[in-house]
């Protein structure tokens, strides 16, 4: 695939997990927590839970929960407050949650002019404590799940980030590490740069994105 001309690109939206900020390891611990409530277990690392990457929570707990015919949807707001709890509880025991090499990425490209903004299949309580509230500040929108009615791979995330800004999809790519990153950017009409790390390594899009990377910092040698 051609890439994208940088001249063309004036908004850049960002995934939060797995893209900022590696915070897997809280939301699958808190997951398993719901799931131990019912007796059922998960492996982390199986293709089954990492199609989910970049869906709400809600979404990866009940399918599980579903599937062992034990979901009571009865319990769906108590489940959700046991999700909130445990998120909050294991985020204390991470420090520096958000990487300064993102927050130092995120301010460059502010200061070449790009609009700026991050969606997300996280709650909006959830991204408040995984952001400090500086770096929230170099962001144009930030869109979590609980701002629309449908999720990735659905593009009104996305979309919902541009109406805000004011940008047409032409203008903007999505960087985003999981398979419903890509689903929505191109379903909005968006490029799309696929980042590179440990949970998305038999992920095989490589020829549909317009540019991969290993790391946030390479984005600065493309824009």
């Amino acid at each position: 695939m051609q890439p994208f001309n940088k001249t063309d690109i004036k908004t850049i939206i960002f995934d939060l997990d797995g893209t900022l900020v590696d915070s897997m390891a809280i939301y699958i611990g808190s997951i398993k927590h719901i799931l131990s409530l019912y007796g059922v277990s998960i492996d982390p690392t199986s293709k089954e839970i990492m199609r989910f990457a970049g869906r709400p929570a809600e979404m990866i707990y009940t399918h599980f929960l579903k599937k062992e015919g034990v979901y009571d949807p009865s319990q769906k707001e108590y489940l959700k407050d046991e999700f909130n709890k445990k998120f909050t509880e294991l985020l204390k025991y991470q420090k520096d949650c958000f990487p300064k090499d993102s927050t130092t990425c995120i301010a460059e490209l502010k200061k070449k002019g790009y609009n700026l903004a991050i969606g997300t299949g996280a709650s909006r309580t959830g991204t408040d404590q995984i952001i400090p509230k500086e770096t929230q500040d170099l962001f144009n929108a930030i869109i979590t799940v609980d701002d629309v009615s449908n999720s990735k791979p659905d593009s009104e995330t996305f979309m919902k980030a541009l109406d805000f800004i004011g940008s047409d999809p032409k203008e903007c790519t999505v960087v985003g590490d999981g398979i419903n990153d890509f689903l929505a950017a191109r379903d909005a009409g968006m490029s799309f740069i696929l980042i590179r790390n440990s949970h998305n390594e038999d992920l095989d899009i490589d020829s549909e994105c317009d540019y991969v990377v290993d790391d946030l910092s390479e984005l600065l040698h493309i824009f």
